[in-house]
């Protein structure tokens, strides 16, 4: 704009104006600087430790009223706070020296494990009871499953309803071996597995110890459960 024609008020008032103008725009671009650097620094945070999911990130308007300078290096962003959907980043800038900190929510998605059908308490989990889908996962805190077949065969500790995401806490492992069910024991030498027949004295889970008739000797054993009707003496 050009004041050689304007009353020296319109002239001032323009320079005023102009000024105000650049202020506004070079505050924008901090901004509009700082927001993507932020957003940039939330993705790489989440998406290292959950590959495959999504992010939708809102972040809190920086208030208009703080007059930050250019940086002239490159803004340092860390993460000091995270909890749930909320999420706070520091900001900082070492020359001209300022800093400050922007807020806002971060929702994140992953495919995971679901009930496609009301889950009884008690009752071992099939493929048919179970889909992926996409799910808000902020509140999980990890707490879920990627894969079917890590959850078919577990038995369920509470009633889980339709469309619910599975999580460990729900699940128990099913009982690998019943009292009275016939198992295999085997014994290890060296490389050499001797296996023979025996009869389950206890009810037990894959991984734990339990008494064992051998069929073969009579004689009561301690043996650890493999697998479903299989033990291994210690």
């Amino acid at each position: 704009m050009s004041t050689s024609n304007l009353t020296p008020v319109t002239a001032a008032l323009a320079i005023v104006l102009s000024w105000l103008f650049a202020v506004s725009a070079s505050a924008n671009t901090i901004s509009e600087q700082i927001n993507v650097q932020v957003s940039e620094a939330i993705k790489q945070h989440f998406l290292t430790k959950v590959p495959d999911s999504r992010l939708q990130i809102q972040l809190n308007p920086i208030p208009s009223q703080l007059r930050l300078s250019p940086c002239r290096n490159p803004l340092q962003v860390k993460l000091p706070f995270h909890s749930g959907q909320r999420i706070t980043a520091k900001v900082s800038c070492n020359q001209p020296r300022w800093s400050l900190f922007v807020t806002g929510t971060v929702k994140h998605y992953k495919t995971i494990v679901v009930a496609t059908s009301p889950i009884v308490k008690g009752s071992r989990l099939s493929a048919g009871k179970l889909t992926l889908r996409e799910r808000e996962i902020s509140n999980l805190r990890g707490d879920y499953f990627q894969r079917q077949q890590d959850v078919v065969g577990r038995v369920a500790r509470i009633s889980i309803g339709t469309d619910t995401a599975i999580t460990p806490r729900m699940l128990t492992q099913a009982q690998a071996v019943q009292r009275g069910d016939p198992v295999v024991i085997e014994t290890r030498r060296g490389s050499v597995v001797i296996r023979t027949e025996g009869i389950a004295q206890e009810n037990g889970k894959e991984g734990e110890v339990i008494s064992v008739l051998n069929r073969r000797s009579n004689i009561e054993i301690r043996a650890r459960i493999t697998g479903p009707g299989r033990v291994q003496v210690p």
